[in-house]
Formats: C-alpha cells, structure tokens, sequence
C-alpha cells in the first residue's frame, strides 16, 4: 500500500482552515452539524478525507472537470452551476470551453470513480 503524502494532506488542511476561517460565513453553510463533527470541531463544508487521483486520459479530465462545475447544483447550493459564484466556470464559458447554457438543463453529472489507489 502506497504511503499517504504528508505533505498533501498539511496542505489540504491549511486550505480548509483558511477556507473556513475567511469564507465560511458567506457560503451560508446550513449550522447543523452532525455529532461525530461536533465532537472533533469540525464544520460541515469539508469531507473528512481525500484520495489522490492520476488523471488518466482527456476523457477522464472532463469527467473530473463536469463533476466540479456541477458539485454545487448537486449539493443543493445552487439551481444551475451558472449560480455558483465562487467558480471558475464563467471563465471556461468565456473561453468557449464550455457551452453558456452547460448544466442548465437538469441533467446530473455523474461523478468520477475516485476511489483510493486510482
């Protein structure tokens, strides 16, 4: 089993705290927090853990970058990813990357199989 990189896991910890710290208040995050969070001091924008993924081909990137653009209309914090102030999608529409209307139509994006050891 391949050892965890340390030096990622510091830094993703440092982005989160930072996050948290200066933008938490504006994402209107819901206040409920589960128990087992409480308990740990955790708030509830992060997930626990992460796995490291090699990007394998272009259609693979394209999965991972739909997945992100899409997260927040699946989450619920927005209707269509368009809403989402904090992405870099306006940028990717301005660029003819994406289409201005990607994700408006209602369909999910399904998300990536990210799993430990891919």
């Amino acid at each position: 089993m391949p050892q965890p990189n340390l030096r990622a896991i510091a830094r993703l910890r440092l982005i989160k705290g930072f996050v948290i710290k200066q933008c938490g208040n504006q994402l209107a995050l819901p206040l409920a927090v589960c128990a087992s969070r409480q308990k740990r001091g955790e708030r509830n924008l992060w997930q626990r853990r992460f796995w490291e993924h090699l990007i394998r081909d272009e259609e693979d990137f394209t999965r991972h970058c739909d997945y992100i653009h899409y997260n927040s209309v699946a989450h619920g914090l927005c209707q269509v990813p368009q809403h989402w102030q904090f992405y870099s999608l306006y940028r990717l529409i301005a660029a003819e990357v994406y289409a201005p209307d990607w994700g408006i139509n209602g369909t999910s994006v399904e998300p990536p199989s990210w799993g430990a050891g891919e």
